[in-house]
């Protein structure tokens, strides 16, 4: 039986909002880079900072989270100097550092962005500013490759892991920006936006298949341990809704999109929208408890 600490729902709440700010600060300048920039895009601008701020902060207080669980000396163990300097020597500060610095390089490709422009009217198809958000996603990707199960087996499951979060990212920071467009572009140019992601969102699922399944080919032994294991279970679990917003997309590229050109159209895009970002929200919860409180060691 797995003993759950107040600090290890801390670690899990966290770690949740770090995955939220990293796929706003990927997905989310993607998607305004393929909209028209006589659009004001400050709903999605507003969308990208407010959750890279709150994934910053996330980063912040998640470490002294752990500094607190290490030292073991209830709240005032948070600001332990000794673990403090400990923690951020190790492999979990490496992981810390590269993601301020992603999320701050970011905020510079943000600020790059509105330069020189009419307020809302942001620049995002700028080469400084492409610079500037490619440089930041390698700073989030190459942060989850210094801790979590794949820093233990090294190598291909590190990066396994590093592309399986930039497509996981990359699909879930779209979809609130997507959800936005349909109230900030009139139906051709919705359509046009749609049927570009969809092409896009091709090789980012097969992608995104190919690390998912090297990833579970690396941390199980045999594939009956998905039902005969906590862990298992867990990442069953996450599969499964992994499938339904996979099959909510499909619905979307070969159903819905032909609809969007119509008022009705929309409004059964945007519903469907909802579906899929609640689901994408359960998929990081369970990611966070996976990342947190779970892994290969409660496979025995």
């Amino acid at each position: 039986m797995i003993e759950i600490t107040i600090w290890d729902y801390s670690n899990i709440v966290s770690k949740w909002l770090i995955y939220i700010g990293t796929a706003a600060a990927i997905g989310g300048p993607f998607i305004a880079a393929l909209i028209n920039t006589s659009v004001n895009k400050k709903s999605i601008f507003n969308y990208i900072i407010i959750s890279s701020v709150l994934g910053f902060v996330a980063v912040i207080i998640n470490f002294f989270i752990q500094v607190g669980a290490f030292s073991e000396t209830g709240l005032s163990g948070m600001f332990d100097t000794d673990m403090m300097s400990f923690l951020w020597q190790s492999a979990v500060g490496d992981s810390v550092l590269w993601r301020l610095i992603a999320f701050a390089v970011l905020g510079l490709a943000l600020f790059w962005s509105n330069l020189n422009t009419k307020y809302g009217m942001f620049n995002f198809k700028h080469a400084a500013f492409s610079v500037l958000y490619v440089a930041a996603i390698f700073g989030f990707v190459y942060s989850f490759t210094f801790i979590g199960h794949s820093a233990d087996l090294g190598g291909v499951a590190k990066w396994l892991l590093a592309f399986h979060i930039f497509t996981v990212s990359w699909w879930i920071g779209a979809l609130y920006p997507l959800w936005l467009s349909c109230k900030l572009l009139q139906p051709p140019a919705l359509y046009k936006l749609m049927c570009l992601f969809g092409q896009i969102a091709m090789y980012m699922v097969g992608l995104l298949i190919v690390c998912g399944i090297g990833l579970l080919f690396l941390f199980l032994a045999n594939p009956f341990e998905l039902f005969t294991t906590i862990y298992g279970l867990a990442m069953l679990l996450k599969l499964i809704f992994a499938v339904s917003i996979l099959l909510i997309a499909a619905y979307h590229k070969y159903h819905l999109v032909e609809e969007v050109q119509q008022q009705g159209g929309i409004k059964k895009l945007q519903n469907s929208l909802n579906n899929e970002m609640l689901i994408a929200a359960i998929i990081l919860a369970v990611t966070a408890v996976l990342s947190c409180i779970l892994g290969p060691l409660s496979l025995i």
